[in-house]
C-alpha cells in the first residue's frame, strides 16, 4: 500500500445495531476492494474484523478494528464497531477519530434502538445510511425507508433505489445521476430505468433536486427557473449536504451486491481528513493557549493514541491517528502526558489483527505502533518544538461492578497484572482492591461487558475466576445517648495495667465523620496527658459497630470521669479501657444502621418517563424533579438506597431499549429501615 496524504485519506466508522450486519457489510468492501479474496463469515469465524476468540464465539463484535481499504485512488480506513451497548467505549474510541459514518440497518421494518442510537452518536458526522439485507425473505425496502423519511425528514436522501425481481436485488437506478445499472457478476451495466419505477423514482428526484437548490444562491434560482441541474452540480451538492450534516444519503442491497456503489459514494461524498480545516482544539503547552488547526501535513508532526491492545504475543498495541506532519520509522517524538521521549521503532498499519510494517504515515491517516514504554490511551505524541495536547475521549462511566474472586492460589497472584493490561485496553473497565470488604471489584458498562472480561481472562491469561456481588458498605451509629463507665485493671506481677473511665455517647449527626471526641474532665481524674490514648481507643472501636461489624459514623463521645494509677495507668490500658466501654455502652443507646445513598440523574426519551418513575418507586428512591433538555430529552433526578440501583446499568437498558443513560454520585448515608436492617444483620452473620 503506497502512502496516501490528507487529501486523500477518509476514516469512516460503521454503525447500528447488534445484528444489523456490519461486519458482513465490511467483508464485502474487503472483498470488492481487493484486500481479501473471500468474504469471511461470522458463523465461520473468519471474518477480518471480528478476530478475536470472544467475538468468534459470541458471533459479535465486542472490540474495534481497522480494515484499510485502496478505492479510486483514495485510501478510506473502516473501523468497525460493536453494536452491544456495553462496549460503547469502542464507539466512543472510533468516533474520536473517524471524519464520516456509514450506518447499516437492515431492510426490515421497524427504527431499531441501535440505528437511533448510532444516529445520534454520529450527529457531528457526515452520514450515509445503507439498508442491507435486500434479499432477506422479511426484506421490505420501501417500507424500511418511508420510516427513515418520518424519523429523520427531510435530510433522507434515497439516491440509489433498487431494482427488484420478486427477492432479488438485479439492479438499481441511480437517481441522482438518473441512470439504471443491471448487475452481471461483480461488474454492473447500463440500462432504461424500468417504466413501473417512475413513480417512486420522481418523488426522490424532487427532493434530491430541493436540497441541491438549497445548497446556494446560483442553484437555487436555477431550481426556480427550472433549468435541470447538471451531474456535475448534483454530485457537488449532495457532498456539500453531507458535509454540512443537512444531507444524509440512503443506498441499498445485499451482503453480495451493491457493494460497489457503497465505496464509490464513500470516496464521492464524504470528507477527506485533509478537508477538515480547523476541526481540532489543541491546547499549546508553550503558549497555553488554544489552538485551532486541521489534519495539516506541514505542521510540526504529531499524534494521538486513541486506542491500546493488550495482545498476548505482540505485548502492547498502540492504535494512533497522525494529526499533524508526517510520522516515519526511527523517529523520536515527545509524550506530553508523561513528560517521555518514545522512539518509534517500527511504524504499522492494521488490517483486523494483521500488522503490516510501513515506512511512513501521513496527517489524517490511521496506524499503529507497538511497545511503546510510557505511552497509553489518550496521549499526545509531538516534538519538543511545537508542543500539543489533544483533548481526550470521554468514555462512558462504569456504573456496574462484581467482585472478581480467582480460582485457585495460582490464579490469585496473575491477576492483578492480568487485568492491569485490559485497563490499558478498555478505558470503560474500572478495577478497586476494596480494603473494607477484601474485595476485588470489577465495574464495566454491563452484565455482557463484565463477562467477556472473564472471557478474556480465561483466553488470553489462561485465569479462571467466579462473579460476586459487591458488598454493599453499610455504616453504624446511634439514636440515644448513654453514659458508661468501665475500668481495665490488669496484674500480671511487676507493673500492672490501669485505666479507667467515664464516657457519655450521643449522635453527633455528622455522617461525614466517624466521631467527635471532647473532655469535660474536672479535677484531673484523667491527667491531660491520656486524652490522646482516649481517642486512639475511639478511632479503633469505631472501626467495628456492634450490629453487623460495619464501621459507626455519627458519634459524640465526651470523656467526663474517670481515674488513674501513678504506676500502672499507661497510654494502652487508657485506650483499653475506651474501648471496652464502646463495646459495652453502644448496645444502651440505640443502635442502627445507616445505608449508603446515591444521586442519579437519568437521561431518557419522554416516552419511557412513566417506566422511570414506577420503577424508581419499587426501588425505595425519591424522585426530586425532571428537566426538559434541549434536546428533546428528559433528564430526571432521583435519590436511592445503592443497595437497590447497583444492577441499574442493566435496568435502565432493559426499561429504554438501550436508549436511556445516567450518571451517579455518592450522596450520604441514610438510616435503613427495620427490614432493610434485619436483613442486613443475618446476612452478616
Amino acid at each position: 500500500m503506497r502512502t496516501y496524504h490528507s487529501n486523500e485519506i477518509g476514516n469512516v466508522v460503521v454503525l447500528g445495531h447488534s445484528g444489523s450486519g456490519k461486519t458482513s457489510v465490511i467483508e464485502a468492501m474487503a472483498y470488492r476492494a481487493g484486500i481479501s479474496n473471500r468474504i469471511g463469515n461470522i458463523k465461520d469465524g473468519n471474518t477480518i474484523s471480528d478476530y478475536s476468540p470472544e467475538e468468534i464465539q459470541k458471533q459479535s463484535s465486542v472490540g474495534l478494528s481497522v480494515i484499510p481499504l485502496e478505492w479510486n485512488h483514495c485510501k478510506i480506513n473502516i473501523l468497525d464497531t460493536p453494536g452491544s451497548f456495553d462496549f460503547v467505549g469502542e464507539v466512543e474510541a472510533a468516533l474520536k477519530v473517524a471524519e464520516s459514518a456509514l450506518i447499516v440497518v437492515p431492510a426490515t421494518r421497524g427504527i431499531s434502538v441501535g440505528t437511533k442510537q448510532a444516529m445520534h452518536q454520529a450527529q457531528d458526522k457526515g452520514k450515509m445510511i445503507y439498508i442491507s439485507g435486500l434479499d432477506y425473505p422479511n426484506a421490505e425496502y420501501k417500507e424500511k425507508l418511508e420510516e427513515l423519511k418520518m424519523t429523520y425528514g427531510k435530510a433522507i436522501a434515497p439516491i440509489q433505489v433498487p431494482i427488484m425481481e420478486g427477492n432479488k436485488m438485479v439492479g438499481y437506478v441511480n437517481v441522482a445521476k438518473m441512470e439504471g445499472r443491471y448487475f452481471e457478476g461483480e461488474q454492473t451495466h447500463a440500462c432504461p430505468i424500468p417504466d413501473n419505477m417512475w413513480d417512486e423514482i420522481m418523488p426522490i428526484k424532487d427532493m434530491i433536486d430541493e436540497a441541491v437548490a438549497n445548497t446556494n444562491d446560483e442553484l437555487l434560482e436555477k431550481y426556480i427557473n427550472e433549468e435541470p441541474f447538471t451531474k456535475e452540480e448534483i454530485s457537488w451538492a449532495l457532498r456539500q449536504g453531507v458535509m454540512n450534516h443537512s444531507l444524509i444519503p440512503v443506498l441499498s442491497g445485499t451482503n453480495q451486491i451493491g457493494i460497489q456503489i457503497v465505496l464509490n459514494s464513500m470516496v464521492a461524498f464524504f470528507s477527506a481528513a485533509g478537508d477538515m480545516v480547523n476541526s481540532m482544539v489543541v491546547k499549546n503547552i508553550d503558549t497555553d493557549e488554544d489552538d485551532l488547526i486541521g489534519f495539516d501535513e506541514s505542521l510540526a508532526p504529531s499524534l494521538f493514541v486513541f486506542k491500546t491492545i493488550a495482545d498476548p504475543f505482540v505485548g502492547r498495541i498502540s492504535l494512533l491517528k497522525v494529526c499533524t506532519g508526517h510520522i516515519y520509522t526511527g523517529m523520536s517524538l515527545y509524550n506530553v502526558q508523561k513528560k517521555e521521549v518514545e522512539k518509534i521503532n517500527k511504524l504499522y498499519i492494521m488490517k483486523g489483527k494483521d500488522l503490516i510494517e510501513v515506512d511512513e504515515l501521513c496527517a489524517g491517516d490511521i496506524g499503529a505502533l507497538s511497545k511503546l514504554t510510557y505511552t497509553q490511551t489518550n496521549d499526545t505524541l509531538c516534538t519538543l518544538d511545537y508542543r500539543i495536547v489533544y483533548e481526550p475521549i470521554h468514555f462512558s462511566h462504569p456504573y456496574f461492578g462484581k467482585s472478581v474472586i480467582p480460582v485457585g492460589k495460582s490464579n490469585e497472584e496473575k491477576i492483578t497484572n492480568a487485568i492491569s493490561k485490559l485497563l490499558e485496553e478498555d478505558q470503560t473497565l474500572k478495577f478497586v482492591n476494596n480494603p473494607e470488604t477484601k474485595q476485588q471489584c470489577l465495574y464495566g458498562l454491563g452484565d455482557i461487558h463484565i463477562d467477556t472480561v472473564v472471557a478474556k481472562l480465561k483466553t488470553r491469561f489462561k485465569i479462571d475466576v467466579k462473579l460476586d456481588n459487591i458488598i454493599i458498605p453499610y455504616r453504624e451509629t446511634i439514636r440515644g445517648s448513654v453514659t458508661h463507665r468501665y475500668k481495665y485493671k490488669k496484674q500480671s506481677g511487676g507493673h500492672g495495667q490501669y485505666g479507667d473511665v467515664e464516657i457519655t455517647f450521643e449522635p453527633s449527626h455528622d455522617y461525614e465523620k466517624p466521631y467527635i471526641f471532647e473532655e469535660k474532665v474536672f479535677g484531673g481524674a484523667v491527667p491531660k496527658a491520656y486524652f490522646p490514648a482516649v481517642e486512639k481507643g475511639l478511632i479503633e472501636a469505631t472501626k467495628t459497630g456492634v450490629l453487623a461489624n460495619y464501621p459507626v459514623l455519627g458519634l459524640k463521645a465526651t470523656l467526663i470521669d474517670g481515674s488513674y494509677h501513678s504506676v500502672d495507668s499507661s497510654e494502652m490500658a487508657f485506650k483499653t479501657a475506651t474501648i471496652m466501654c464502646f463495646k459495652e455502652a453502644l448496645p444502651k443507646a440505640k443502635p442502627t444502621l445507616l445505608e449508603p445513598f446515591v444521586t442519579l440523574h437519568v437521561y431518557i426519551a419522554e416516552q419511557y418517563t412513566g417506566d422511570i418513575m414506577s420503577h424508581f418507586n419499587k426501588k425505595r428512591a425519591r424522585v426530586m424533579g425532571s428537566d426538559i433538555l434541549e434536546d428533546g430529552m428528559i433528564k430526571i433526578t432521583a435519590e436511592a438506597p445503592q443497595a437497590e440501583v447497583m444492577n441499574y446499568a442493566v435496568d435502565l437498558r432493559s426499561m429504554t431499549q438501550g436508549q436511556g443513560f445516567f450518571d451517579m454520585e455518592f450522596l450520604g448515608y441514610e438510616f435503613a429501615p427495620d427490614l432493610v436492617q434485619k436483613q442486613v444483620i443475618e446476612a452478616r452473620k
